[in-house]
């Protein structure tokens, strides 16, 4: 990791972009788990679940767009995983592989809470 990078994510903005990358995808999840259920109701009064696809879609998109901040994140850390220091260099890199599990999981989740609107579930009970 270069000097720069190092002086990158000892900053304010720096770190905002880590734990940006690391916690927007379970944020959307929840976003998207409360907007499906409090709009499923009325969706299956009227038969229109537009609400639902267009907040799912959003926090997939958004999802994986975490996803990338944090690869971009881990890729200008170094792209390492294990060294002999403890600092911003090392903190980086591991909340940047974490930002991208989150992701991995958070977009599966979210994806998986999409398909019983996509088959037409939701008003089954």
């Amino acid at each position: 990791m270069t000097n720069d990078a190092n002086r990158e994510f000892s900053t304010t903005r720096g770190q905002f972009w880590l734990w940006l990358g690391f916690l927007l995808p379970p944020i959307l999840w929840a976003i998207q788990l409360q907007t499906i259920y409090l709009t499923s109701g009325s969706g299956c009064k009227t038969g229109d679940f537009t609400a639902n696809h267009l907040v799912s879609i959003f926090a997939l998109l958004f999802s994986i767009a975490g996803g990338a901040i944090s690869w971009r994140n881990w890729l200008e850390a170094g792209k390492g995983w294990k060294s002999e220091n403890a600092g911003a260099t090392d903190r980086s890199r591991f909340l940047s592989i974490l930002g991208m599990l989150n992701a991995g999981l958070f977009t599966i989740l979210i994806f998986a809470q999409w398909l019983p609107t996509l088959f037409g579930v939701p008003c089954d009970k």
